[in-house]
């Protein structure tokens, strides 16, 4: 077990948590410590990567993807609603860095476990829900170097375009970085090349993150230095992606998962009920309402006189009397979510 925390804060740290680490050393970092705070008031409950998707944590998806590539060691650090993700990395095998008392963002928590990392190692957002290939991005990643997985998007936003040259390499990421030669934006492009929150380092690149505690983003340390020496290749992801990072998208990332155009899995329906229509509701849940194109969580109730169409309904929430479109139920309340 790695972890950081003040003195303090550890003596109130249950020993279930924490055992000694095991020598194999991790190829996954996800990163799990953060905020959320697109997704609030949900985040203000559960940390983002815990957030049911289909009646469990979405990080468990991302999990489950990466075990059944063969990675066995895996890592996840830890801030935000710190305890709950470590008892769910207790319940996983899965060794956990809690960053306390300050987050250490990208760069500082993968700094901090670098004793604990393979020589090359993927580091996953754990709320990111895609089918990119992890070995593939293993495999791109040069020596002192690291690998981006890149997908094309036909409307940005703002999100930050990237370019990539002839060779394979990332030679421009927005305003922040240019490799010689790179193109310019002549206008700021509307679509193109984005980072999926998803990528791969050699565990030497990690040189390039200072040990300056303010300097916690991974992109604008390691890789600013990088990519002018040309040590960044790209892999382009054509099959799915999905950061359920608002309450729209968190919804509309159930719902697809409802409808079975996510690939998180063939035990999606594993502890559901049987021939209760287009709805996924455990079988725990107590439902005596009518649902229509709902998820209903472990040990939910919904009572008889409601009404729910669109919905999600967390694990052990009582849902209120009346008609609901388009809500989620969660451990705060209800959050109508607008179109």
């Amino acid at each position: 077990m790695a972890w950081i925390a003040d003195s303090d804060t550890l003596k109130t740290v249950s020993n279930r948590f924490f055992k000694e680490a095991p020598m194999t050393k991790n190829t996954v970092f996800i990163l799990a410590a953060g905020f959320g705070t697109r997704l609030r008031p949900l985040t203000l409950h559960r940390p983002k990567p815990l957030l049911p998707l289909l009646g469990r944590p979405m990080i468990d998806h991302a999990l489950d993807w990466l075990r059944s590539h063969g990675h066995s060691s895996i890592m996840v650090n830890a801030h935000h609603l710190w305890e709950q993700v470590a008892e769910w990395a207790h319940q996983r095998g899965v060794e956990i860095q809690v960053e306390l008392p300050d987050i250490l963002g990208t760069g500082g928590g993968l700094k901090s476990a670098e004793d604990r990392l393979a020589e090359r190692f993927l580091i996953w957002n754990g709320d990111i829900i895609s089918n990119i290939d992890p070995n593939a991005l293993l495999n791109a990643t040069p020596t002192n170097g690291a690998a981006m997985a890149l997908r094309q998007s036909d409307n940005l936003g703002k999100t930050t375009p990237l370019s990539v040259d002839t060779q394979n390499r990332v030679d421009k990421i927005g305003d922040l970085v240019s490799a010689e030669g790179a193109p310019d934006w002549p206008i700021r492009p509307n679509s193109g090349l984005h980072f999926t929150g998803i990528h791969a380092m050699s565990r030497q690149s990690l040189g390039n993150i200072p040990e300056t505690p303010n300097l916690r983003c991974v992109v604008r340390t390691a890789y600013v230095s990088m990519i002018p020496n040309h040590k960044v290749k790209a892999t382009i992801h054509h099959g799915f992606w999905r950061d359920a990072g608002t309450p729209v998208e968190y919804l509309q990332a159930n719902l697809d998962a409802l409808a079975g155009d996510l690939p998180i899995g063939d035990n999606i329906w594993d502890g559901a009920m049987k021939d209760v229509g287009n709805n996924w509701i455990s079988q725990s849940a107590s439902v005596k309402g009518h649902l229509e194109n709902c998820i209903v969580g472990p040990n939910a109730t919904i009572p008889e006189n409601a009404a729910l169409r669109d919905c999600v309904v967390w694990d052990g929430v009582v849902v209120q009397e009346g008609k609901h479109q388009r809500c989620i139920f969660h451990d705060g309340g209800m959050l109508q979510v607008e179109d």
